[in-house]
């Protein structure tokens, strides 16, 4: 992609430098593991690249919101035109289990929609970014390579397809399919079968914004940091994602910031 926004660029710089480190971590003897209220993880790699992270977007001047840091009052957010939302180790379960399906995630909301994203996968040196207007994109990060030429030569995507009679359907390790066949969004679709495969973090919207994989269903809780990444690069292919029980469109910045449970489709 050429002549992508400075403001772009500087969210996939920040992505890999953040990407770099976390297999620093990634490779040493003290993953640094405390647990949080919620009981969910957070390591010496999560606040070392919300950090790096902050330390980039900051010349951008656009406000954040983070995993690892405490949310502005609505009242104060609902205010920002523009938000950047970012999940500085998605996967952090497995990290600490020493599995590769960890990625980092950094969106640009404007307006509660997603208009850009960018997901690195620190383990692969694959960088995924795109959005609606610009069209979606991968290159495989080389650290000698000027990144302005990377970025100017990355893959178009979707870069293959599925068969039309099989739907790959991808979910993380919790999903359930009970109310998959039930979507009427499912019912239109014409394939005479389908094949599930389980992926841990952001990693599902990069299959599917590769056209390796179809669709996503998520009927277990997840923060709008999760997904606002992914649902801009998915939006670049003509995929969405969409309120299981309302059928609308996901929205961001919300009051309340987990997602309702969706189908990416």
């Amino acid at each position: 992609m050429k002549n992508i926004p400075k403001t772009y660029e500087i969210a996939i710089q920040a992505s890999i430098e953040a990407g770099i480190a976390i297999m620093e971590v990634f490779h040493s003897n003290d993953l640094g593991v405390i647990i949080k209220a919620d009981n969910s993880p957070v390591t010496k790699a999560d606040i070392i690249s919300t950090d790096i992270i902050s330390s980039y977007l900051k010349e951008t001047h656009i406000p954040i919101i983070g995993e690892e840091d405490e949310p502005e009052k609505y009242e104060i957010r609902e205010k920002w035109s523009k938000v950047w939302i970012v999940d500085p180790l998605d996967g952090t379960k497995e990290f600490v289990k020493k599995t590769k399906e960890f990625t980092v995630n950094i969106g640009l909301v404007e307006n509660g929609l997603p208009i850009f994203g960018v997901i690195y996968v620190p383990s692969t040196q694959e960088l995924f970014f795109g959005g609606e207007e610009t069209g979606s994109y991968k290159f495989i990060h080389k650290v000698k390579e000027e990144l302005g030429s990377q970025i100017n030569n990355a893959i178009h995507l979707p870069t293959e397809e599925t068969p039309h009679d099989t739907i790959v359907v991808t979910g993380g390790r919790n999903t359930q399919l009970s109310f998959f066949n039930e979507s009427p969004r499912i019912q239109k679709l014409n394939y005479s079968e389908f094949t599930f495969i389980q992926l841990s973090s952001s990693l599902k919207f990069c299959r599917i914004a590769e056209g390796k994989m179809d669709i996503y269903p998520r009927d277990y809780p997840c923060m709008e940091w999760d997904t606002a990444a992914g649902h801009a690069i998915v939006n670049g292919v003509g995929k969405d994602l969409f309120d299981i029980n309302t059928n609308k469109k996901l929205t961001y910045n919300k009051d309340d910031l987990y997602n309702p449970f969706f189908l990416l489709i």
